[in-house]
């Protein structure tokens, strides 16, 4: 499998747990269940302004859906990444994994399968993707 194949792979896991955190909110709130992945969507964009857009093989992106997105937006600065840079993972992951643990409480199965791809998407980006990835600069790349 190619290292674009495994970043689409992976980013299909935070949507397989945005999906699972959306039908445990619909339990309660069907509004609230449809603005989650909003929510998702719009801090993943500013992940993509704050962190992608300043990645010098952003052109070439093995996390795909990153790069790509990356690409219609205006690039930033090369170089070490600050703290303002961390801003836009941080909001990101923050809304994704902490907004619907209110809901997901309510149900053990739908609480250990979010975390479980959660977790297991993460690891397979961190063991294989932020190891090839060409970014000297990225904090993730450690």
């Amino acid at each position: 499998m190619s290292k674009r194949s495994i970043g689409v792979f992976a980013f299909s896991f935070q949507i397989a747990a945005m999906v699972i955190g959306s039908m445990a909110i619909a339990q309660s709130s069907v509004v609230v269940a449809i603005l989650y992945p909003l929510g998702c969507i719009a801090t993943f964009v500013v992940f993509v302004y704050t962190f992608c857009t300043k990645c010098p093989i952003r052109d070439g992106c093995i996390h795909v859906v990153h790069g790509m997105l990356a690409g219609i937006m205006p690039e930033r600065s090369q170089g070490p990444y600050s703290v303002f840079d961390m801003i836009g993972p941080g909001l990101y992951f923050g809304f994704l994994a902490v907004f619907p643990q209110y809901w997901l409480l309510d149900s053990i199965y739908y609480l250990i399968a979010f975390w479980a791809i959660l977790l297991t998407g993460l690891a397979v980006n961190s063991a294989t993707l932020c190891r090839g990835c060409g970014n000297v600069n990225c904090p993730m790349r450690r």
